[in-house]
């Protein structure tokens, strides 16, 4: 899944621990996310999930003339 930072006032903190990857710990992840870019990650811990928001695929739907 794609999430990306709710609000850039509101960074998630390089000290607060949450795993977003089934791998464990990454900062590169969290910088990436307090950068303001769209980030593909294993899950979403339950605190993060007041900073962080899930991006979801929008579907185009074709005009019809």
């Amino acid at each position: 899944m794609k999430i990306k930072l709710k609000d850039k006032d509101s960074p998630i903190s390089s000290s607060s621990g949450w795993c977003f990857m089934n791998g464990g710990f990454d900062l590169a992840v969290i910088n990436s996310i307090n950068s303001g870019k769209e980030v593909t990650v294993d899950k979403i811990p339950k605190p993060a999930k007041e900073l962080v928001k899930e991006v979801k695929k929008q579907n185009k739907k074709k005009e019809g003339k």
